[in-house]
């Protein structure tokens, strides 16, 4: 019997896990826009929230994701605070999606030709997006053939023999105790949700528990934000502990509320197929009441967030593990990082005697973008992904190679004689050029060829000089070597220009 519960359940989670894997890849381009560009005001947060969670059904994943957009600086803390207020309504879908469509619809009729339907989609779809929407789609069957499994599971247990009839009606801090447990060990409140709801229906739990139970999985989902915020910085820190202490305030909220739902359901006692309708009702009422709490604290809880976690950490880049999962947003971070990169390297040439810190932070940041690109492209991508994915390591072996020339210079450069005129003034025109490419200019060829030029007449007089003056043959070329090192890291970042606007992401989808 509990073996067929736990066979019901890991139906369940994976329905729900390729559904939401499916929905992240064809709803990508949304995802993106909704919550990388379209948030400018509470309001908007709070919508793009709401709506991203219904698409993708899954809190967890947006909370993550916002926390990546963060570390990322895509998004500031006052913006990313309502898109987790909104997730946190937008998760109650699944109790809605569980009450009207799993108990008041016959299942049976489509959740095996969807199963198929999506299998179909992902073998022969020629696009990854098609083969994505497969996944949803057999996931979605697979999620309410879990439904249906559950609900005959807990059928045919019968309470009162198990001697759990008195345990079950404990008290209201019980259920939301197993609330918490249940969402921490499947890692899902939309599971631990779909569990308490059919539990309901089957007589198992009376409403005050099950009630409970779903307030105590709305204070679970905290831990995979209270995980996703290890080692992050410190906005991501704010904002995870901004989404517990919202939790936790509709948490207490809801549990004020429980009374009032037993005086108005009071006759419900004898229709448990009832119950989940009424818990979907409750479980969307009081986080829409915790928002309307929020409206006024979220200004001063906002205030003393911001005071804490000042303590500078040293966090070299802006990239995060979180956002990995999903393309769309991993690429637009990758390729802001990498930008950021691309101005570190220029800016060598201009303080050359301050660089030797910057030298190794710039390697640390080369390499944690390579692994980034790694584990982004471990994900179920589209062909437009993969390319800008093979763009970016592209662009990063360049910011590679013009590193390794910079420093072949830097390793040669101290024969410089500080009298050498013609010597210094090339080093300054090649330092001007570094300028106009981190000022952003486009059109260098005219710049370019007047470094070149200069860089043939520098290497022509320093050979004869060598010849006139019988100077050392090892000095000119110790010479020669520097500046032509400094000639090539200046060249590759020229030849990179063109490559990271091309690979720049207009539209990842």
């Amino acid at each position: 019997m509990w073996m067929q519960i736990l066979g019901a359940l890991g139906l369940f989670l994976i329905g729900m896990w390729l559904m939401t894997e499916g929905l992240k890849v064809a709803g990508g381009k949304a995802l993106e826009h909704m919550l990388g560009k379209w948030i400018s005001s509470r309001l908007r947060g709070f919508l793009a929230g709401v709506l991203v969670t219904g698409l993708v059904q899954s809190s967890s994943a947006v909370t993550v994701a916002t926390i990546g957009f963060i570390n990322a600086g895509l998004m500031s803390f006052s913006q990313s605070v309502w898109v987790i207020f909104g997730s946190n309504v937008g998760t109650t879908f699944t109790a809605w999606l569980v009450t009207l469509v799993g108990f008041k619809l016959d299942m049976s009729l489509i959740t095996l030709p969807l199963v198929g339907v999506g299998a179909l989609l992902k073998v022969f779809s020629p696009r990854v997006r098609g083969q994505s929407l497969g996944m949803a789609l057999a996931g979605f069957g697979l999620l309410f053939m879990g439904i249906g499994a559950l609900q005959e599971s807990f059928y045919a247990i019968d309470v009162q023999q198990l001697a759990l009839g008195q345990w079950l009606n404990s008290p209201v801090f019980t259920g939301l105790f197993l609330g918490i447990i249940l969402t921490i060990l499947t890692q899902s409140s939309s599971a631990a949700i779909a569990i308490i709801l059919t539990a309901s229906a089957s007589g198992m739990a009376d409403l005050h528990l099950a009630a409970a139970a779903v307030i105590g999985a709305n204070v679970g989902t905290t831990s995979t934000a209270l995980i996703a915020g290890l080692g992050a910085s410190a906005s991501a820190k704010r904002l995870v502990l901004a989404h517990v202490m919202f939790n936790l305030i509709t948490a207490t909220v809801a549990l004020l509320l429980l009374p009032l739902l037993g005086w108005l359901f009071d006759d419900l006692d004898g229709h448990p197929g009832e119950f989940p309708f009424y818990l979907a009702v409750f479980h969307s009422g009081f986080n829409l009441f915790g928002v309307l709490l929020m409206l006024p604290l979220e200004p001063v809880m906002s205030r003393w967030l911001l005071a804490r976690f000042r303590k500078k950490t040293v966090r070299l880049s802006a990239l995060d593990d979180n956002l990995a999962a999903v393309p769309d947003l991993a690429i637009s971070a990758l390729f802001k990082q990498i930008q950021t990169l691309r101005q570190d390297v220029l800016s060598l040439s201009l303080e050359p005697a301050q660089q030797r810190h910057a030298l190794s932070d710039i390697r640390q940041k080369l390499s944690e973008c390579q692994n980034f690109v790694i584990k982004s492209g471990q994900n179920t991508l589209t062909e437009l992904q993969s390319q800008k994915l093979e763009g970016a390591l592209a662009v990063l072996h360049g910011l590679s190679a013009a590193l390794e020339s910079y420093e072949e210079y830097t390793d040669f450069s101290g024969q410089f004689d500080p009298q050498q005129t013609e010597l210094q003034d090339w080093l300054k025109q090649s330092r001007a050029f570094s300028e106009l490419q981190l000022q952003g200019m486009e059109n260098l060829e005219i710049p370019w060829q007047a470094l070149n030029e200069q860089y043939a007449r520098l290497r022509h007089r320093l050979i004869r000089s060598t010849m006139t003056q019988h100077l050392e043959i090892n000095s000119l070329e110790q010479l020669l070597r520097a500046i032509s090192a400094n000639l090539r890291y200046q060249r590759r970042l020229v030849e990179l220009s063109p490559t990271l606007r091309e690979a720049l992401p207009q539209g990842t989808g």
